[in-house]
């Protein structure tokens, strides 16, 4: 399983939300209360585990990033730990625990309904 955390993931989403490779210095930009060195750590890590590719720019500590999973494979991904390790593997444990608790809305309903609907019927 990979976990990755609070502070990796403002990279992450720095990444997945571009769509295409990203510079060290874009990442700088995107996060100025980070130095240089905390944001090659980071970076570091996230390469280690698998989730995040790159490579050096130069002579430089620059480096252009891109995404080594996706954010929908990574959402899967922890989606399916989520349900095991918390519902006992079951998804509609997790769907009663959000119903129980009102944190959707009738339109969230509706969604989920039709959404569904399409994972049950025959496909042509």
């Amino acid at each position: 399983m990979i976990n990755i955390t609070n502070a990796e993931m403002e990279i992450m989403r720095i990444v997945w939300d571009s769509g295409e490779r990203v510079t060290t210095k874009d990442i700088m930009e995107k996060l100025p209360g980070k130095k240089a060195t905390t944001i090659l750590t980071l970076a570091g890590r996230l390469i280690d585990k698998g989730v995040l590719k790159s490579v050096k720019l130069g002579r430089s500590h620059a480096h252009e990033y891109w995404e080594g999973i996706s954010e929908k494979d990574y959402q899967k991904m922890q989606t399916r730990n989520f349900i095991r390790s918390i519902h006992k593997g079951s998804a509609k444990s997790l769907i009663s625990a959000l119903f129980q608790d009102e944190d959707l809305t009738q339109e969230d309903i509706e969604e989920l309904r039709d959404f569904i609907e399409k994972q049950v019927k025959p496909h042509d």
